[in-house]
């Protein structure tokens, strides 16, 4: 048996390392906050740590996800590097997250008293509320990257992990995230308990919270062992807890929530997009409510792109062409370490109009950031053609099925913390979502969490949410021809 010494936050821990054991597995059990968007599989090179010591020789993955530099340093990936005796790990933080926690929501009555939580567990990121119900002040707030992110990025991954590390392993991984930040909370404010919690979230995050099997949500026909509606089995700094309807197996109950911060059936015809690691959209018109759901993926929160960060210090949040230079900023102006997701858009942006990539999304050779050190490689370009090709597609999709023109909506609704920054120029530019839509557009926040506010505050809306969700259309995206041919087509970086 050899020892792992872990250099995190300053801090100094050394742990039990068998022979041969994957430098990730002791990370992600000892450091729950430990990165892992891939889920181990060699593919995005963000499990980046410095070791010293001895470990397994450098492999085939980390050849080809890390320079010559920075394998001279003693940078290894987690994923790839095994134990060979006694070795030191020393993990760099990013930094905390600027993702957006604000929330716009249509004036309703309160009807309830006390304090509540008011939590949205997104599969990126968690955001939690301590609120006054009776008059509606936020009286404190964390934001968090969610505790399962070392099983992957996406709801796949996750998925796939309860089949290996054990579904009691997520959902109490998640659970035991929630009531360490209720608890920060209530120290922070020196309230002494709460009536009541929403816990809003998209299906597989509320199946994992609450120790629900999602392993139906990932094969055809797609099946949801709950919609949920109800109490949830779990309480949260010890009182009761609702979770929020789901509209179905991916247009969770984060959508049910977003649908209701945006108003979006108090008239006229009106679209909604919570952009995040999954793209969800809904159409109302009419009294109808028509939603979809596709896979877009973390690249727009800076997972998988090979100089990707979430919106932290030193993230490049946006970029501009000035007098024929290539100029930018950065989170809290601090020095450039990466891009996020607002910043990649402002890029290719700027890359098709100095024509350093074409409509085909070809790059002939990394393309630098200005003097930022950062670069823009080609895969980071096909990861974004990707995710903006699943949601313009979606969207276009939504609107072709109701047979509504872009000039016929009213108002484009996006939500999510994606959105606090984008500018939408460059997102009509690099075909983000269709031109029409430019001038309708109203970014309400994190709808999410704005929903499960106003559940919170009034449970008369708790009755008129459910009967939304449960009366909403889902169109499935992956059975539509008409979603395929516009994926395709939507590829191009290019205006529709």
């Amino acid at each position: 048996m050899f020892e792992l010494t872990i250099c995190s936050g300053g801090t100094r821990r050394t742990v039990p390392a068998a022979p041969g054991q994957l430098v990730s597995d002791l990370l992600r059990q000892y450091i729950p906050s430990f990165a892992l968007p891939c889920a181990g599989n060699h593919t995005c090179g963000k499990c980046r740590v410095q070791v010293s010591g001895d470990a397994s020789p450098v492999d085939e993955a980390e050849t080809r996800l890390l320079s010559d530099e920075e394998r001279a340093q003693g940078i290894r990936l987690a994923c790839s590097c095994r134990i060979a005796g006694d070795l030191t790990v020393t993990l760099h933080e990013e930094g905390a997250s600027r993702i957006v926690s604000w929330h716009e929501t249509p004036a309703f009555d309160r009807t309830e008293t006390g304090y509540g939580f008011a939590v949205d567990i997104g599969t990126t990121t968690v955001a939690m509320q301590l609120v006054d119900r009776a008059t509606g002040a936020v009286l404190a707030e964390r934001l968090a990257e969610n505790a399962q992110r070392g099983y992957g990025a996406d709801v796949i991954s996750r998925i796939e992990a309860c089949k290996t590390a054990g579904l009691e392993t997520l959902s109490n991984r998640i659970a035991e995230q929630l009531e360490d930040m209720a608890a920060a909370c209530l120290r922070e404010t020196d309230i002494e308990r709460v009536a009541e919690s929403v816990v809003t979230g998209n299906a597989t995050m509320l199946h994992l919270y609450e120790g629900l099997d999602p392993a139906s949500l990932a094969v055809v026909p797609f099946d949801v062992q709950s919609y949920f509606g109800c109490m949830s089995r779990r309480t949260l700094a010890g009182a009761p807890v609702y979770l929020p309807r789901c509209v179905g197996a991916y247009v969770g109950a984060d959508i049910t929530c977003a649908i209701l911060a945006a108003g979006l059936t108090d008239g006229g015809v009106q679209l909604l997009a919570d952009i995040g690691t999954n793209g969800e959209m809904a159409l109302a018109r009419d009294g109808r409510l028509l939603c979809c759901a596709t896979a877009a993926g973390p690249a727009f929160e800076g997972a998988g792109l090979s100089c990707g960060m979430p919106a932290a210090p030193g993230a490049i949040r946006a970029v501009a062409r000035q007098d024929g230079k290539t100029v930018y900023e950065t989170v809290q102006d601090a020095p450039a370490v990466g891009v996020c997701g607002s910043g990649i858009l402002d890029a290719l942006a700027v890359m098709l109009e100095t024509e350093a990539i074409d409509d085909s999304g070809y790059l002939e050779e990394d393309w630098p950031v200005g003097d930022s050190g950062v670069s823009i490689i080609q895969r980071d370009v096909r990861q974004i053609q990707l995710a903006k090709s699943a949601i313009c597609a979606g969207l276009i999709t939504l609107m072709e099925h109701e047979a509504v023109p872009a000039a016929e909506v009213s108002r484009f609704a996006i939500a999510g913390g994606f959105g606090s920054s984008m500018n939408f120029d460059s997102a009509v530019q690099i075909g983000l979502f269709p031109a029409g839509l430019r001038e309708k557009t109203d970014f309400i926040g994190n709808g999410a969490l704005g929903g499960a506010y106003m559940l919170l505050c009034s449970r008369a809306l708790r009755a008129q949410s459910e009967a939304l969700a449960r009366n909403a259309v889902e169109l499935s995206l992956s059975a539509s021809p008409e979603f395929m041919d516009y994926y395709v087509d939507c590829m191009s970086f290019m205006q529709f």
